[in-house]
């Protein structure tokens, strides 16, 4: 499969450098686009992938088109490329906010939308797709086999996307707040920065292996920890007299919220 991929941000760079450290992809497999030819060349020489500026001919090449430009630039450049897309050819958008039907009119071919998060990078990452009906069954099972090297896939109606993108999209940001705030609560109790981070970090894939390894339920786990009267409930009721369990469900409708508003222009 012949992949384009139309902005090389942080989220496209991370799934081709993944398909290409596993061998999904070879380097001749991709054509990479960027804006100048400075940009280009950083490309080229962070995945040793063939980078230019010229998008019209790297969508005539493509089997597929993977879409990671700014979605405020979508409106402008989406309806000057429509007429150099092959009839049929899927493109895949990683554009937040930007629906399916309006990519799909834009470009006049059909459009799956993904929203894969940052550890996808390790193949330890989520991610949504949304397949559009125009999609023929050989290129969603090639594409379909791409995405399990990225780690766990979830097919997903459009209308649930924008709550997946709150939960699993914009998760790592919030398991990374959490780990700094663990690591600086070391430090405040008197532990060299260096080894609270480390402790922190140990303590937190700790954790998550054992989520993982062990069928019992989080607050199952949890409470398994927290003996009557201990430090730990000493902890957690701190927690909840901040009421930090409803805080995060408030941080996710935020997130939420955003992406209609982006939606909306």
């Amino acid at each position: 499969m012949k992949i384009a991929v139309l902005g090389c941000g942080k989220m496209t760079s991370a799934m081709v450098a993944r398909w290409l450290q596993v061998g999904a992809l070879s380097p001749n497999d991709v054509r990479a686009v960027t804006r100048s030819e400075a940009s280009a060349a950083r490309v080229q020489d962070a995945l040793g992938v063939p980078s230019g500026t010229d998008p019209i001919a790297a969508i005539g090449w493509a089997d597929v088109v993977l879409l990671g430009i700014k979605p405020q630039q979508a409106a402008s450049a989406l309806p000057t490329w429509r007429s150099a897309v092959p009839e049929g050819q899927l493109w895949l958008s990683v554009l937040a906010g930007t629906r399916q039907a309006q990519l799909e009119a834009w470009l006049g071919t059909p459009v799956a939308r993904l929203m894969p998060n940052t550890p996808v990078r390790l193949g330890a990452g989520a991610t949504a797709v949304v397949w559009s009906q125009g999609c023929d069954d050989a290129t969603r099972a090639a594409v379909s086999a791409l995405l399990t090297q990225l780690g766990v896939v979830v097919e997903l109606p459009e209308s649930k996307i924008d709550a997946f993108t709150a939960l699993a999209g914009s998760g790592p940001a919030y398991a990374f707040l959490f780990l700094e705030a663990l690591a600086a609560g070391g430090v405040a109790l008197g532990l060299d920065p260096v080894a609270a981070e480390e402790l922190a970090l140990g303590v937190l894939q700790g954790a998550a292996a054992l989520a993982a390894a062990d069928p019992r339920s989080p607050a199952a786990l949890r409470a398994e920890v927290t003996s009557p009267g201990g430090m730990t409930e000493a902890a957690i009721s701190v927690f909840d007299a901040a009421g930090w369990p409803g805080t995060v469900s408030d941080a996710m409708r935020a997130a939420r919220q955003r992406a209609d508003e982006l939606a909306a222009g």
